[in-house]
């Protein structure tokens, strides 16, 4: 049974898994998705930092995402982490030589019994019921975090949120800059860096994406242009000094 801690977008993505042998964005995946997320992992390698020996992926779904993190980076023992069994279990099938486990980021009782150098959330705060004990709970786990979230400044992200199937079925709200950095304050987290990546939606056509793609390095130099249009909110945070 499913606690209550949880949305019912959980069972959503174990038959996401259970249906696609992964979940829809990283099976098969279109163009568009396929450009979005390497451009989130980009993000992810920059900003964890040289000497770091281990990692938790939190929210870490068919696993994936960890696989790729590993591949950049094989020197570190990553640690996957998400409530969705399905998901899990393919991880577990299809990427051995990671470590992956079944638990809830809003109920600390399922945490791996240790702390780790760095804790990745990718795409996972907008789908919790508390967002803010998402983010608390992570600082339990890891004293420097990154978080990578949809960009709540975003208005066709918020169109997308009221009228997209998938978005609804899923259960997303996204969230501003401001409202994720509080989060990371009141969690005792520190803002190191704060940023806003990529400008391609997951399930785009392809040729405008091409085209996106390739402008794309140009367009995130634009200050207010990736603030309101980017994709995705990048937030490095940690322990404050001393």
């Amino acid at each position: 049974m499913e606690r209550e801690t949880q949305k019912r977008n959980v069972s959503e993505f174990n038959a996401d898994a259970k249906e696609n042998g992964g979940y829809r964005y990283t099976t098969n995946a279109p163009y568009s998705s396929v450009v979005a997320n390497a451009r989130m992992t980009d993000a992810t390698v920059a900003a964890i930092p040289e000497g770091t020996s281990t990692v938790i992926d939190i929210g870490c779904g068919d696993g994936t995402y960890t696989h790729d993190l590993k591949s950049r980076l094989p020197g570190i023992a990553f640690t996957g982490f998400d409530p969705a069994a399905e998901a899990i279990g393919i991880a577990k099938r299809k990427f051995p030589g990671i470590e992956y486990v079944m638990g809830d980021l809003l109920d600390a009782s399922t945490f791996p019994d240790r702390k780790f150098d760095v804790g990745v959330i990718r795409g996972v705060i907008h789908h919790l019921p508390d967002a803010a004990l998402g983010i608390r709970n992570s600082a339990r786990l890891a004293d420097r975090i990154v978080l990578i979230e949809p960009n709540g400044n975003n208005p066709i992200l918020k169109w997308l949120e009221r009228n997209s199937r998938y978005h609804i079925e899923h259960e997303e709200q996204s969230f501003d800059d401001r409202q994720l950095s509080a989060w990371c304050r009141e969690a005792g987290l520190a803002v190191i860096r704060l940023d806003y990546i990529g400008f391609i939606p997951m399930f785009f056509p392809a040729l405008p994406a091409r085209l996106i793609h390739f402008l794309q390095p140009l367009l995130e130099r634009i200050g207010p242009l990736k603030k309101y249009l980017g994709a995705q909110i990048v937030i490095v945070c940690g322990k404050p000094a001393g």
